[in-house]
């Protein structure tokens, strides 16, 4: 059973990620129509509001699609233990683009909401645990902890993920309830991120070996 779900947990955070990583792309091509919007082309709220916050838009997705690739990187055995030298300079640049990805969306949780307060909340709680799991990620790195340094970028990498965990929350609650996005934003963000810090937990604690 165990092995089953740490293959299970495997799959799932591969499948996350890859999802995320294909909204990105296409969020990036939804704002680079944004300026001339060809025939047929209608954008979306969200759109709508990035595009009054362009450049913290590109600041927080294009990083936020190398922090997929990066932290994908550094978390597969298989690259993670062929050259250290390697696996430690990505892992520098996993750490700054986490920061400032986690940085930015305080910025736009704060200042620049899309939906109500709760999401203004949940983003500024996560984000500052996310930048206390980055900088626990450096410091037992220092300090050669390499087990605990493994369970904080686990931590920093999966709970991140969250946010394409979001869309499919939000999109349940808009099919079960007669209301608006931005009135389930702020709770599809909250079960989201509660859902993925639970879950790895349990990876860290349970599954990893």
């Amino acid at each position: 059973m165990k092995v089953f779900l740490r293959y299970f947990f495997t799959v799932l955070g591969i499948a996350i990620a890859a999802i995320l990583f294909w909204a990105s792309m296409l969020k990036l091509i939804h704002l680079g129509l944004m300026s001339n919007p060809p025939d047929g082309h209608f954008p979306t709220k969200i759109d709508l509001h990035y595009k009054n916050h362009i450049l913290l838009a590109y600041l927080h997705i294009v990083p936020g699609m190398l922090f997929i690739v990066l932290g994908a990187h550094q978390l597969i055995p298989f690259f993670r233990n062929k050259n250290f030298p390697r696996h430690r300079l990505i892992g520098k640049l996993f750490l700054m683009v986490s920061t400032l990805i986690f940085f930015t969306a305080i910025v736009l949780g704060v200042f620049y909401p899309f939906g109500d307060w709760l999401e203004s909340v949940v983003t500024v709680v996560f984000g500052v645990y996310l930048l206390f799991c980055t900088y626990k990620a450096y410091a037992t790195a220092r300090n050669q902890q390499f087990n605990a340094h493994r369970n904080w970028v686990t931590r920093v990498y999966f709970i991140a993920l969250a946010v394409s965990t979001i869309r499919g929350i939000m999109a349940l609650l808009l099919a079960t309830n007669d209301t608006s996005m931005q009135s389930v934003f702020g709770i599809s963000f909250l079960l989201a991120f509660v859902l993925h810090a639970f879950l790895v937990e349990v990876w860290i604690r349970y599954l990893a070996r």
